[in-house]
C-alpha cells in the first residue's frame, strides 16, 4: 500500500514537472522580439515613405498591420524598408 502511494506521488511530480516547459517561452519571446522589432520599423518605415511623397510636416496616417517578414529580413530594418516603399505607394495613390 505505501509502494503504490510513493509510486503514484512520484508520478504526479514527474507529470507536473514535465508541464513547464521553458524552453517553448524563451520561443515564443524570442520570436515576439523579432516580430516587434520589424513591426516598429513597419511603422516607422510607412510613415516616412508617406512623408517623402507628401512632404516633410504631412500628418502620417495609421499603418496597416505589418505583414509577415520576408526570410532574411524580419529585423527592424527589413520592416522599415519594406514599410517605406508601401507608405509611397500609398501616399501616391491619395
Amino acid at each position: 500500500m505505501k509502494k503504490s502511494i510513493l509510486l503514484l506521488a512520484l508520478a504526479f511530480s514527474i507529470v507536473t514537472l514535465m508541464s513547464f516547459d521553458t524552453k517553448n517561452e524563451q520561443r515564443n519571446s524570442t520570436e515576439n522580439i523579432k516580430e516587434s522589432d520589424y513591426c516598429d520599423g513597419w511603422e516607422d518605415g510607412y510613415c516616412e515613405g508617406w512623408k517623402d511623397v507628401k512632404g516633410q510636416y504631412a500628418v502620417c496616417p495609421v499603418a496597416p498591420v505589418c505583414p509577415v517578414p520576408e526570410v532574411g529580413k524580419d529585423g527592424y530594418k527589413g520592416g522599415y524598408n519594406r514599410g517605406f516603399k508601401a507608405g509611397m505607394k500609398a501616399a501616391k495613390k491619395n
